[in-house]
């Protein structure tokens, strides 16, 4: 199933060290992990709610708003991108989009999630990505990879990224 994702998996691109094109081959669903107490209910609507943030995300990096972007993480979210040091905070993972976005224009992101796992107010998201990014010199860089996300449930029952994690399947150049 296609659903729309951000958290920091936009920092792929600009790290990725390919200019060939990339493409998913793998976007079928492992098998379903389900932990004690959550039901199916449960399960739909953190995905439905963590879509709804992935799309607000993804449109925001489209569009270039990086403060946007960091809007779906929670005050003290980290963030581990690929060769650089964690990055902690909604403020410094805001900053950190803004870094990236300077650096070139995306111009197509898609995410697929795997499954969703739910477990009181938490849930994980396992999920891949591909993405497209135009430098300001240069020819545009594709990407394609993978993420493990944690979920916070909010008071208003949305949810927030506490933690953050995700590479690329493209071998280094």
């Amino acid at each position: 199933m296609r659903s729309h994702r951000l958290p920091l998996v936009t920092l792929a691109a600009v790290v990725a060290c390919t200019t060939q094109q990339a493409r998913r081959t793998d976007t079928t669903s492992p098998a379903a992990a389900t932990l004690a107490g959550a039901t199916a209910t449960d399960v739909a609507a953190a995905r439905k709610a963590i879509e709804a943030v992935e799309a607000k995300q993804i449109d925001a990096v489209l569009k270039g708003d990086s403060v946007a972007a960091g809007g779906g993480y929670t005050d003290d979210a980290v963030v581990m991108v690929p060769n650089t040091k964690m990055v902690t905070g909604h403020d410094a993972i805001a900053k950190t989009f803004a870094a990236r976005l300077h650096e070139g224009k995306f111009t197509a992101f898609s995410t697929h999630i795997q499954d969703v796992i739910v477990t009181g107010d938490y849930a994980i998201e396992t999920a891949t990505y591909e993405m497209t990014i135009q430098p300001k010199t240069g020819k545009p860089v594709s990407d394609v990879g993978k993420f493990l996300t944690v979920w916070k449930k909010q008071p208003d029952g949305g949810y927030k990224a506490v933690r953050d994690i995700f590479n690329s399947d493209l071998p280094v150049k």
